[in-house]
């Protein structure tokens, strides 16, 4: 939604569609605010049309919608789905049957009912303990559109949780992490958190909550004690997320804040949360904005059904747009050597193949699978493809508007609006004095 403020606050007390708790946006138009609820999932009234006013909220039919919340759950019984997948395993694979269409296992004998419909026949063993693989991807972008990780992420994420010594990992709609924890690494424990309510009929209570991640909502109450439990009396514990793209950063970031105090609580610790957030470099500004703890880190996180996410003819010509945020020290991060990475002495940590470390800048600092060049007007380092703008007084690129470059939200270190916190005027002023005795002392060293 362009245009369109989050007001990111306590969820408890907003009304709730069948998503969860609604999020409280601004909107202004010809110079007048005016606040109003809506669905934290999906980013399209079609797909849920819960909207009210908040001047209006006592006018909102909280009867109408809480019958809606009844129908979505009682058509799921988990106990009862995951007793029919132990059944279904027990069978030979030739009298297994999925219906995509009504989203269940099916017994032989159920099998006529369902020749119209799209219908899978001899479902075997792999496919039963890899639905990410058998399920067709979701891919309404506005409200769960599926990209699922190649092998070769799944790979490097999985080395870098084993490098850690993480032994359980929270996957937060990733389910190719969950299935290969799952699958192959008996050292580790992985709980599936995903707002795709399939997966009910692949797992167990225990090892998958239906969860909608923009408001922090478990569908299910027990599924909310099974997360806790999780939480529960482990410092070797793990987040990681890879949220839609096209969803708002400030409530994503307010589910973090909201699970890191909890782990903190229920574990009686100060410690963070590990945790690693999947999202395109692009949204950087707006995740440190929100998460100013969390840090970049160069790996390119590959997917099987992105044409520009991946490798091939159609892939984007600088490789995957999506990295990894993540509050854990880069320096204790390792990336895949036989994928391009390398290790900068100077950074001490592993960066992109194409990334040069600026003297200057004294860091690495391409982003976007680019070499960037140092513009020492702006005396930071840009894209090759970016030019000053006398007029902007910063780099942009050639064909920019002038006076449009303004950033919408408040800075994270001043609280001022139109800058970011990259661009504060006082962390700057720092920044120059800093440098200015970096230099004096050279000079001094000289002499």
């Amino acid at each position: 939604m362009l245009g369109v403020e989050v007001i990111v606050e306590d969820l408890k007390n907003h009304p709730s569609c069948p998503h969860g708790p609604t999020i409280l946006f601004a909107r202004t138009v010809n110079g007048v605010k005016r606040n109003f609820f809506a669905c934290s999932a999906c980013r399209d009234r079609k797909l849920c049309s819960f909207f009210v006013y908040e001047d209006e909220r006592s006018k909102h039919k909280t009867q109408t919608w809480d019958e809606e919340r009844r129908k979505l759950l009682k058509r799921i019984n988990h106990r009862k789905l995951f007793l029919t997948l132990n059944q279904m395993k027990q069978l030979s694979p030739e009298d297994r049957g999925y219906c995509h269409t009504c989203s269940g296992f099916q017994l032989r004998k159920f099998w006529d009912k369902h020749m119209e419909h799209q219908f899978v026949k001899n479902v075997t063993d792999y496919q039963c303990s890899h639905p990410s693989e058998f399920l067709p991807p979701l891919e309404d972008a506005k409200k769960e559109a599926q990209f699922l990780f190649a092998k070769s992420s799944v790979d490097a994420i999985i080395n870098i949780f084993n490098h850690l010594n993480y032994k359980k990992i929270v996957s937060m709609g990733t389910p190719r992490i969950h299935e290969f924890v799952t699958n192959n690494c008996p050292q580790m424990d992985s709980l599936l958190l995903d707002f795709d309510d399939r997966y009910h009929n692949f797992y167990g209570p225990l090892e998958f909550c239906w969860y909608n991640s923009f408001n922090d909502h478990f569908f299910f109450p027990e599924s909310e004690e099974v997360f806790s439990d999780f939480l529960t009396s482990s410092n070797d514990i793990a987040l990681i997320l890879d949220p839609p793209f096209g969803g708002r950063v400030e409530p994503l970031a307010h589910t973090i804040h909201t699970i890191s105090e909890k782990y903190r609580k229920l574990n009686n610790t100060q410690a963070e949360l590990p945790v690693f957030w999947v999202f395109p470099y692009f949204m950087e500004p707006q995740i440190l904005n929100s998460l100013p703890d969390f840090a970049m880190l160069d790996y390119k996180v590959d997917y099987d059904n992105h044409p520009l996410f991946q490798d091939g003819i159609k892939a984007r010509k600088f490789g995957s747009p999506v990295r990894i945020f993540t509050n854990v020290n880069p320096r204790k991060i390792i990336l895949p050597a036989k994928e391009g990475y390398k290790f900068c002495n100077k950074c001490e940590k592993w960066v992109s193949e194409e990334n040069r470390h600026c003297k200057e800048c004294q860091s690495c600092t391409s982003k976007d699978g680019r070499t960037y060049v140092h513009c020492f007007k702006c005396q930071r380092c840009v894209k090759p493809s970016w030019q000053h703008c006398q007029v902007c007084e910063r780099c942009a690129q050639p064909d920019h508007k002038c006076g449009q470059l303004k950033f919408a939200q408040d800075c994270f270190h001043c609280k001022k609006s139109g800058h970011k916190k990259r661009d504060c005027p006082q962390i700057d002023r720092k920044r120059k004095l800093k440098r200015g005795t970096h230099k004096s002392k050279k000079k001094l060293k000289l002499n």
